[in-house]
């Protein structure tokens, strides 16, 4: 993870500013000028008119030290106060004053290097000024031109003689401790609801209702621990957002000082995130970091049920898809987008407050048991990175393994974990590194098999068949067509093609949910990253433009630019062509990453498949079409259109020298195309259009079976034997020469 921290202390005549990307070895210095009157007055003004809202009034709860907003104050329009704060807010951050320019410009660098990694990037505010920690830090046009995907936290690190500890609860569940505290005029029974639903996904949630002091002290003292603390109900914060509290019950309101001792057993044994979706939990989350709790959600300002509601909803559905904490905030935050019509501002609510030094937290990391024996090939991305192969499958006999051993492996070295899981599990649950380099070292089932799927895996699955053929005649793979990732998956779950069904299929895209989930005789898929993908924009050869942002290609297909002269080319309609994103991995990968979720526009013209998509963009002088580069790069009939996340640093996909669109096509007769620039797709292509390409395959839960009957089945092991075929050095040269980045 690359962290940038942006630590702002008060001075005499504005703010030290030193920025620092440790990972980079990046650090800056700069000066803010003090805060503008208009924006204090501005901000103070949303705060004013947002608590002036009928349904928000009523959830603010009448307790000692509350701030309440007198129904006599002068009202505001809460929707020309949100308008009014961001434009302040900008033109204080984007002052032209030469001592603040080193450290805007160094961010701006930062994200340009770090745009073509897959780190996820971590960005945190580290004031103590109240006033400043409050502000929509978001709404920075920087931030949202350069991190878009990057949710700004605030720092949680205090200087106390406590350390943040990375010890996890030796429960073998992620316990999950629920408090619902005194809850008049609000519906928390949508919260439970909510909460209760990550029992689906393995968790152990206990709910205190209204406890008094005793019982919810006695409940963090409780051995075992908890990963998750939730409190729903209402809280509130001193008007220095130093000191929060909470309402337990009609009679106890409770500060975080009077129970700091049962938070400290509770962290001390493990508890990585606290959420209070409740009222102004900033003097919460102040104290709460003085305990050295890792990470903690709370809402700066009064909120309403179904925000509240909503929030829970979205972020948990996206965290237990094993997105980031702050990936998944970043999501469920940006979804409340709808409420700002009525509760302007609503947006900037959820806020994260964390640790500066720790890592990046999933939901699996939250349990070290499926860590260690669950293979999730892409959510679980540390297999991947740390070479991790498949699970093996011969011994018979599965010892009783404690959750305290378990948990006590977290800490060493892949290497570690690898040498000691063959001591404590069977080799049917083992991890192995991968050491094979040829195709010839892979143990491959003799037989014939079928297998289909993504389109886009089409240009290296057809240079690496035969080449396994040569060296396992035995392993006959059938190909039954490139019927689209998501037919694919469909069929492997419910075996209904004609011909037969299929033994793995591939996929350019993770499975979903629903899918690993969906279970049919006593078996579940699962997928293996194999290969990277970047998505070529393909446009007319006479279109005369230099290149596309992101920005501008979500602005074309969600309908909003509609000419391309609006984004420096000729006055000439834009014919923009996709494949529906219901049908293929692809455009809904596209639709996801860069739509944001936002539907394709009206105008937007579907076509049936790459073939028909490139023969309307060559028909159209202002067509343009979206589609794996390998299918788009070698075409004679278009041209690649260089894309960046800004229009200062556009990359072109083409591999020097160029073959000229008019010799092109008697090139391509002697077998010699325009060929894709790997290094620039890995290195500098922007990280948003790239995705995974991935085998899927059907995985039996072989501890659920009579140690007689404990035999890998044959599809899995062909499914995981062509992912290891095509993760050796052999294999990994045939995708790059496809035009894919090798996993």
């Amino acid at each position: 993870m690359a962290i940038v921290k942006l630590k702002i202390r008060e001075s005499k005549q504005g703010f030290q500013v030193d920025l620092t990307a440790q990972q980079l070895n990046i650090e800056a210095e700069g000066f803010l000028p003090v805060l503008p009157a208009e924006l204090e007055s501005s901000f103070n003004n949303w705060q004013l008119a947002y608590r002036q809202i009928d349904a928000v009034r009523s959830y603010i709860a009448p307790s000692p030290g509350m701030r309440i907003t007198p129904k006599t104050v002068t009202k505001y329009s809460s929707t020309d106060c949100v308008k009014s704060v961001k434009e302040s807010l900008n033109q204080w951050l984007n002052s032209g004053d030469s001592r603040w320019l080193p450290v805007r410009d160094k961010l701006i660098a930062i994200a340009q290097e770090l745009l073509h990694t897959n780190e996820e990037v971590r960005v945190i505010i580290d004031a103590k000024d109240v006033n400043l920690r409050r502000l929509p830090w978001q709404e920075w046009n920087l931030f949202e031109e350069h991190y878009p995907q990057v949710e700004i936290a605030l720092n949680a690190g205090k200087s106390t003689s406590r350390k943040i500890s990375n010890i996890l609860p030796t429960s073998s569940k992620i316990r999950v401790l629920v408090t619902v505290g005194r809850s008049d005029g609000i519906n928390t029974k949508d919260d439970l609801q909510v909460i209760k639903e990550l029992e689906k996904h393995g968790a152990e949630v206990i709910c205190l209702m209204q406890p008094n002091r005793q019982e919810l002290c006695n409940a963090l003292w409780d051995e075992q621990g908890y990963h998750i603390f939730i409190f729903t109900g209402h809280s509130g914060s001193r008007e220095d957002g130093c000191i929060g509290w909470i309402e337990l019950n009609d009679n106890d309101s409770l500060s975080i000082e009077e129970f700091k001792e049962a938070l400290k057993q509770a962290i001390d044994r493990g508890l990585q995130l606290a959420i209070f979706n409740s009222c102004d939990g900033l003097g919460l989350a102040n104290q709460l970091a003085e305990l050295c709790l890792p990470r903690c959600i709370v809402m700066r300002e009064p909120v309403p049920d179904r925000v509240a509601v909503e929030f829970l909803k979205y972020f948990f559905t996206e965290f237990t898809r094993n997105q980031s904490l702050s990936q998944a905030l970043n999501k469920a935050r940006k979804r409340l987008e709808h409420f700002n019509l009525d509760y302007p501002g609503a947006i900037w609510l959820p806020t994260i407050c964390v640790a500066s030094n720790l890592k990046s937290l999933t939901w699996e990391s939250l349990n070290p048991e499926k860590v260690i024996n669950q293979e999730k090939p892409d959510n679980s991305d540390n297999f991947n990175k740390n070479n991790f192969n498949n699970l093996q499958s011969d011994k018979k006999q599965k010892p009783n393994i404690k959750p305290l051993i378990l948990t006590g492996l977290i800490g060493l070295t892949v290497g570690g974990i690898a040498i000691l899981a063959g001591n404590l599990f069977p080799k049917e649950q083992q991890v192995q590194p991968i050491t094979e380099t040829k195709f010839s070292s892979v143990k491959v089932p003799s037989g014939t098999f079928r297998y289909g799927g993504s389109t886009t895996s089409e240009p290296f699955r057809q240079l690496i068949e035969p080449e396994i053929r040569k060296t396992h005649p035995n392993f006959k793979l059938t190909f039954q067509g490139a019927i689209g990732s998501g037919e694919g998956i469909n069929v492997l779950l419910n075996d209904k093609l004609v011909s037969g069904n299929l033994d793995f299929s591939l996929s350019s895209r993770h499975l979903t949910e629903a899918e690993t989930k969906s279970k049919q005789d006593n078996f579940e898929l699962r997928n293996i990253a194999v290969a990277i993908d970047g998505i070529a924009i393909a446009v007319n050869h006479k279109l005369q433009i230099k290149g596309l942002t992101i920005p501008h290609l979500k602005d074309i297909y969600t309908g909003k630019i509609t000419n391309w002269q609006e984004i420096g080319g000729p006055n000439l309609p834009i014919i923009a062509y996709s494949r529906n994103p219901s049908r293929g991995g692809t455009p809904e990968f596209f639709v996801n990453e860069i739509l944001g979720n936002e539907q394709l526009g009206k105008n937007i013209q579907l076509v049936n498949g790459t073939t028909d998509g490139l023969q309307q963009v060559e028909k159209n002088i202002g067509g343009i079409y979206y589609a794996s580069a390998p299918e788009v790069v070698p075409q004679c009939s278009v041209r690649t259109l260089p894309i960046g996340q800004t229009s200062n640093n556009f990359v072109s996909l083409y591999q020097e020298p160029i073959i000229p669109a008019d010799k092109c096509k008697e090139e391509k007769k002697r077998n010699n195309d325009n060929q894709i620039n790997v290094e620039e797709l890995k290195n500098n292509y922007p990280r948003y259009l790239t995705r995974k390409i991935y085998v899927i395959y059907k995985h039996t839960d072989l501890t659920s079976k009579e140690p007689d009957l404990r035999k890998e089945p044959i599809a899995e092991q062909v499914g995981k034997a062509y992912a290891n075929l095509l993760k050796t050095d052999e294999g990994k040269e045939l995708i790059k020469k496809a035009g894919f980045i090798p996993i």
